[in-house]
């Protein structure tokens, strides 16, 4: 497995562990007050979506081929002259 995939699946994992622990230590065991919802919930959007492309970006690191190195040119056809054509 190449780098550039080893690091797209870590960066899948990541970002899945910052959502779950986003929503977890905000949700489930924050504390609730008058209003609290009005700023917890937009913040909550934003890092849902931060995560979300993240693992998007992860996934795609992680699935795509590795690139081959571009061939060599192939070697190009030098056409002469038939010997009945050449200049007198």
């Amino acid at each position: 497995m190449g780098t550039s995939r080893m690091i797209g699946a870590l960066l899948c994992v990541v970002c899945v562990v910052i959502a779950v622990a986003h929503i977890f230590f905000g949700y489930i065991q924050g504390t609730w007050g008058q209003g609290t919802l009005a700023f917890a919930l937009p913040i909550t959007a934003g890092v849902l979506i931060l995560a979300g492309l993240g693992f998007w970006l992860g996934w795609i690191m992680a699935s795509t081929k590795e690139i081959s190195p571009v061939p060599a040119p192939a070697p190009s056809v030098v056409e002469s002259k038939p010997e009945t054509e050449k200049k007198e």
